[in-house]
This record gives C-alpha cells, structure tokens and sequence, in this order.
C-alpha cells in the first residue's frame, strides 16, 4: 500500500465498510478529516448545527439501513453534547461507530481527555488512534464490534498527529458476519413443554425482533401457540398491528405488565426486555404460578432482572423457528385444537380498522383545544400505505397507535430505551437518507422538537424530503403522566394536587416560525380539518416541510 497520511488512510477504511454519509460536527480538531473529505467524492458529509442532531441521522439512518453508520464530532466539547443520544443508541443496540479528533500527543504534559473513557458506560468497545498505521485496523474492529450481536455502538478517538503522520497499512474490510446462533436443542424442548401445557399464552415482542428481521417467524410462532401478543413499547415494527393476535405496545412501568398479563399462565419474550420499569425493579409484572420463557439473541437480557423459568439464547428468527417445531411435535392434538380455538376467538374480537377519533368536544358553544386522538385520527387519513413513520410522539404514542396501523409495508421507527429525547428531528432525516425512495413522516413531540430543532437547518440545507408533524402541546405532558404515575404507586395518593413545576411552557414554542426560519416550509395548524389536506400537500412537495399541530396539553 502506498503511503498516504493518516486521513486519507480513514478514509479508505470507511470506503472498505461501505460508507456512504459522514454525520457531523467539526472542529478544530478534525480539520484533518474535512481537508481529506474535500476530494473524496465517495463520501458525503452531512452537517448538522447541533450534536444532538448528528447523533439522531446516525442512529436512525443505521436502523433502517440496518448496518453502521458513521458519526464524527468535536473533540470532549462536541462529543459530550452527543452523549444523550448516545445512551439511547446503546440502551437500543444501534450499530454505529462515534469518532472524535483529539487534541496531540505531543500535549500529553498539559493534559488531554479520554475520550475513550468519556464514552466507555455507553459503547460496546472503544479506543484511542495515536499513530497512523493503527487506523485501518482499529477502524476495523470498530465496525466489526458495531455490528456483532448484540449490536451496538463503538468509539475510536483519533489524535490529531495521528491524522497527519504518514503510513502505508493496508485497509481491508470488517467483512460479513455469519451470527446465526442456533438454539441449544434441550432449552428448545424445555421450552416447548411449558407452552405445551399453556392455556392462556401470551407473547412479549421486543425490538431485537425487528431489528434481527425476525418478525415472520414469530407471527408464525404466535399463530402457532394462540397467544395475545404485546410490545415491549413499539420501537420498531416489531409485530404487525393489523394482526388479529395483537394488543397493544405496554409502556415501560410495571403496572402495564400487570394488566396485560393478569390472566396469563405463561409468557414467552422474544427480543425484549424483561420487565423495565422507570420508577423501581420490575418485580411483580406476572401473577403468581405463571411461567416466563425467554428467547434472545442478547444472553445477558436472559434472566437479567426476573426469574425466567427456561431461557433459550439464540438468533431469534432461527430460535423462533425451533420453539415453533418442538412446539407442534410436543403437543397433543387436544392441546393443537386449543391453540387454534385461542387464535380463532382474538381474530373473532378483533375490529377490522382502528377505532374513529371523537371530534374536539365542546364547552358552552366553544371549541375546547384539539385532542390528541383527533390530530392521530387526521394523521391517518393521509398517510400513505408505505410510509415509514419516525415517532418521538412521546406521551401522545397511544393516540398514534390507535389510528394508525404499522406492517411490513407501513413501518415505524421509534425511540428506543434510554429515556433521553430529542431522538425524532434528526433520526427522521437519517431514515430519509436510508430509504430515498420512501416517504418519511416525523411525528414528533414539541419538548423534544425542540432539543434538536438545529435539525431543520439540515433539512432545508441538504434538501431531505421529512414531513414533520409536530405535537405542540405547550408542556411536557410525559413528566406530567409519570409524576402521576408516581403520586399512585410511591406515594399512594393519585389525586394529589400539582402545578406541575417546569413541566408547563407558557410561552409556547412557535415550531413553525422556528421552521420558516431554518428555511423549512411550514403552517400552524389547530383545527384537525386542515391536518390531512396539509400532510397531502407537505407529501407532494418532494421536500421538507413541517406542520406545527397545536393540541391539547392536559392529563
């Protein structure tokens, strides 16, 4: 290999994984590597104006493309305001490699971060360049760490000599892996002697179910054992809610689990965590005597906070597959019959469409602000059968659900464990970038629009054809639910009183102002009547565009 400087050497090594979109926000420090991107027509850097941003097109670009993406920032500045989302994307195994310049070597006497360590509690693996021959094989693993299961995201420092200093290592790529881990024969068999036995079965899905493309088999899987089916949350298009075995996504606190499983004799997780909770341990979540069957491709999720009965650790198409073959072989015709009964009573009860939102009511002869059911239900009207879907819609989710319907032609990609927000704005234009050819339709929440609303400088800048739906309801509605949630289960009381402190935004944010003024095309909107006329023309517009959606706050 000829010799070349550092720079020029990662870039190489980004070509060798297939890179097409540098994330970013630069500095000093990584002047280096926009000198080098200047010639080198095979990548395109993307600018964000904020990290947070950056961030979001990474995360939501490698989760529809479903390999690496690659994220550069600034040195410790930079790089810790990309932190919060990077709890996100390691809460919810985003494959992506984070990078940084650091400052040189040669400052080792006045001090220099490690922003290896900076990153360490939120990436599978991480490491400092400091001589340019480490690059392409550092890079290497990196991706190569990235995308293993359980995938996640790394980080690989480069010191700012390194960048300059020449070298002739060769690149080579992370290269294909085969992780088809099939399941061990004798959890399988265990396994399907409990769901034998079920007689009120029920399935928990998780986002490793859409995210390892096994949602077939475990439909099959399902249908085979007659059991309702939840979502650990719906981060992703997990199980087809159009599917007459399915329930609802369960937010993650307890109390959800314990309604959902109340009759339940077994459940069986796939892909999911088991159970998260965000004000305690998930303890209780089953009733007494029932029985927990976990399959995974993650091993450390198998038993890690709840007592699991058998756990089954494997790829989860192919371990679905095999509960599924034990399953039929085990049972007794009687116990087959059952099954079918099962299925056949839940598609029996099962509406054909989504239930119609009520219009806004009204008070005395006047129109009260419009219901979040009432914007979803406008929502729906107009959008088309294939779009993807990013949802930041936070408090406002179960409205989006009851409206609208996700499969494998309408997907969804939605925030993922972590609790940090601000993921939508960004994440929207890197699902855009992913999947040119759809139509991607952000709904998001106004709190958390606002956390990256930098993000509407990029679409307008690059042209990136995201209609943002924004769910303006002047407050942080989800602190307001959970500080209830809090008041019923810590302290007992749910109708103790509150002024909701920091939660309510009396000057409310004008989304759409913020938009026009990032050069995005946008309208205010709070009569439901207008929503589905205006997503109709946003759609048709081939560009971005964004509906500030003025709604209806209180709990």
């Amino acid at each position: 290999m000829a010799m070349r400087p550092g720079r020029d050497a990662l870039l190489q090594a980004l070509d060798a994984e297939g890179v097409r979109y540098v994330f970013g926000n630069p500095g000093t420090t990584e002047g280096a590597i926009m000198h080098a991107l200047d010639g080198h027509p095979t990548l395109t850097y993307v600018l964000a104006a904020q990290e947070g941003a950056a961030m979001g097109m990474a995360d939501g670009y490698a989760r529809e493309r479903g390999e690496p993406a690659f994220v550069n920032l600034h040195i410790e500045t930079g790089l810790a305001n990309g932190l919060s989302l990077l709890v996100n994307a390691y809460a919810g195994g985003t494959p992506l490699v984070l990078s940084a310049a650091n400052s040189s070597t040669a400052k080792a006497a006045e001090g220099r971060t490690d922003l290896v360590d900076l990153t360490r509690p939120f990436t599978k693996w991480g490491a400092e360049v400091t001589r340019a021959a480490q690059i392409p094989s550092v890079l290497r693993r990196a991706f190569r760490e990235a995308k293993t299961p359980p995938t996640g995201p790394t980080f690989v420092s480069f010191a700012q000599d390194a960048l300059d200093e020449p070298t002739d290592a060769p690149v080579s790529p992370s290269g294909d892996l085969s992780a088809a881990i099939a399941p061990d024969p004798r959890a399988c068999q265990a396994a399907a002697a409990l769901l034998a036995q079920a007689q009120r079965p029920a399935l928990l899905v998780g986002d490793r179910v859409a995210q390892y493309d096994a949602v077939a088999q475990v439909v099959r899987l399902a249908e085979t054992l007659g059991a309702e089916v939840f979502g650990a949350s719906y981060p992703a298009m997990l199980f087809p809610t159009t599917h007459p075995q399915w329930m609802r996504p369960l937010p993650p606190y307890v109390g959800f689990y314990r309604d959902a499983f109340a009759q339940a004799d077994i459940v069986l997780a796939v892909g999911a965590r088991v159970f998260h909770d965000f004000f305690a341990p998930a303890s209780g979540a089953l009733p007494d005597g029932a029985r927990l069957i976990h399959l995974d491709i993650d091993h450390s999720a198998i038993g890690q906070t709840q007592p699991t009965d058998v756990g089954v650790w494997s790829d989860l198409a192919l371990g679905a597959e095999a509960l599924r073959a034990a399953l039929r072989e085990l049972r007794s015709p009687a116990q087959t019959a059952a099954a079918r009964q099962r299925a056949q009573r839940l598609a029996d009860a099962k509406p054909s469409t989504p239930a119609a939102a009520a219009p806004p009511a009204s008070q005395d002869g006047a129109n009260t602000s419009m219901p979040a059911a009432a914007m979803m239900a406008a929502l729906a009207e107009a959008l088309p059968p294939d779009a993807l879907v990013v949802d930041d819609s936070i408090s406002c989710r179960p409205d989006l659900h009851a409206a609208v319907t996700f499969d494998q032609r309408r997907r969804v990609h939605a925030e993922r464990a972590g609790g940090a927000i601000g993921w939508g704005m960004g994440g929207a234009l890197g699902v855009a970038l992913a999947a040119p050819d759809r139509r991607v339709v952000g709904v998001v929440g106004d709190g958390s629009a606002m956390l990256t609303a930098q993000a509407l400088w990029t679409a307008a800048a690059y042209r990136i054809p995201v209609v943002y739906c924004i769910c303006n309801n002047a407050g942080y509605r989800v602190l307001k639910l959970n500080l209830r949630r809090w008041f019923a289960e810590t302290l007992g009381n749910p109708d103790l009183p509150s002024q909701y402190l920091g939660m309510d935004i009396p000057q409310p944010f004008d989304l759409a102002a913020i938009a026009r003024a990032m050069g995005v095309p946008a309208q205010r909107i709070d009569d439901p009547a207008h929503i589905a006329p205006a997503l109709t023309t946003a759609l048709a517009s081939n560009g971005p565009a964004l509906l500030d959606i003025v709604i209806d706050g209180r709990v």
